[in-house]
């Protein structure tokens, strides 16, 4: 099992680094893209000081964020160290940023109010501990926001068995159904669970930290 989740860690790493220096004029950051506008809209649905990007890449999101508003405490973490260090030319010292994994956050307990997580949550092996450790750093009532690919049953049947051949060279793991979703967030104790796709291509789950 250890050699599994390692296996698909180190696919993700090196793809991010390789991808890192153009991203947005790759198929990935075009993709996430398409995300931003939807998830600005359920962010600001939400107040919050504080927020963590877990997977937040060159840092476009946490720079829409906190765009004048200086007192969010915004923080990220990602494992592609390439990534980090667009983040941190993009974002200078307005956010901290942490090299890191998603399954092992470096923050207390009760720590933000709001996490978001977007086109990153099918790239973890270990989705369960994933979404454990952003129950633990989520404040009482805190929002979780999490934006993934979405696909039809058939094409999503279709990918997945891609995904576990040697053939995928990038780190994917999964692609979840809604379904699949809302059994994760209630395992993991979260509440008031709503999940909405958009454009056939990619969908939104939120939900609240049940403490």
């Amino acid at each position: 099992m250890s050699h599994r989740i390692n296996k698909y860690k180190a696919k993700s790493k090196r793809n991010f680094d390789k991808k890192a220096k153009d991203y947005f004029n790759t198929c990935d950051g075009m993709y996430s893209r398409l995300m931003y506008a939807g998830i600005i809209k359920k962010v600001s649905q939400f107040p919050f000081d504080s927020v963590l990007d877990v997977g937040c890449g060159p840092g476009e999101m946490l720079s829409m964020i906190i765009d004048g508003n200086d007192s969010i405490q915004a923080c990220g973490i990602d494992f592609s160290a390439k990534m980090l260090e667009k983040a941190a030319e993009r974002l200078k010292d307005k956010v901290q940023l942490i090299l890191g994994d998603a399954d092992c956050l470096p923050w207390h307990d009760n720590y933000f109010d709001l996490v978001i997580c977007s086109l990153s949550f099918h790239h973890y092996p270990e989705p369960l501990k994933v979404l454990m450790e952003m129950q633990r750093v989520l404040k009482p009532k805190g929002k979780l926001i999490i934006a993934d690919p979405w696909w039809s049953d058939t094409k999503r049947f279709i990918i997945n068995l891609y995904l576990k051949s040697p053939l995928n060279l990038e780190g994917d793991v999964k692609i979840y159904s809604e379904r699949e979703f809302k059994v994760l967030l209630e395992q993991s104790n979260f509440i008031s669970i709503e999940w909405e796709k958009f454009i056939e291509k990619y969908c939104i789950v939120s939900a609240i930290a049940n403490k």
